[in-house]
């Protein structure tokens, strides 16, 4: 095997639930996912060098991006076919995707509990009360690039969250 399938693997196996989970809520139907992310891995195989890539996951979800663009492009317009019911949603009820919300979850806790309080009750105050980072600095009395830092901080430690 190449280095370059070698690597691929590793990817796939690494962040391949990522990817799924990525296709899955921006496809029409589900027996597209596994097509998507088929053609994913085509195009990352053929690619030039992968050996440089320092964020391989965003990559990988970048090129899923653009191969969903282009099925859509090539999808005939909604009106003119009717899917099966089945193959509308990802299944909400499967056990493995319950599993890897409710583990989802559990890490942002986690993450959310081990920041400082000033940090966690920035982000908390963006996203439950989805206010405006004027108003954070108001409230909390910060500065507007006091809120921004913590901001930044808390999403970084989210992203690492999840990634791990």
């Amino acid at each position: 095997m190449s280095n370059r399938t070698l690597l691929l693997l590793g990817w796939r196996k690494r962040w391949n639930r990522s990817l799924m989970n990525f296709i899955g809520r921006r496809v029409r139907a589900a027996v597209d996912i596994e097509d998507v992310a088929q053609e994913t891995y085509l195009r990352l195989l053929r690619a030039r060098e992968l050996g440089g890539v320092r964020n391989p996951r965003s990559y990988m979800l970048r090129v899923a991006s653009h191969v969903m663009t282009e099925w859509r492009d090539r999808q005939p317009p909604q009106e003119m076919f009717e899917p099966a019911e089945e193959d509308l949603l990802v299944d909400l009820k499967d056990p493995a995707f319950e599993l890897d919300t409710e583990l989802s979850q559990a890490r942002l806790d986690q993450a959310l509990q081990e920041m400082p309080p000033v940090t966690r009750t920035v982000l908390l105050l963006k996203f439950r009360e989805n206010l405006q980072c004027r108003e954070i600095a108001v409230s909390l009395e910060l500065s507007d690039r006091q809120v921004r830092r913590h901001l930044t901080r808390g999403f970084e430690k989210l992203r690492a969250a999840m990634l791990s």
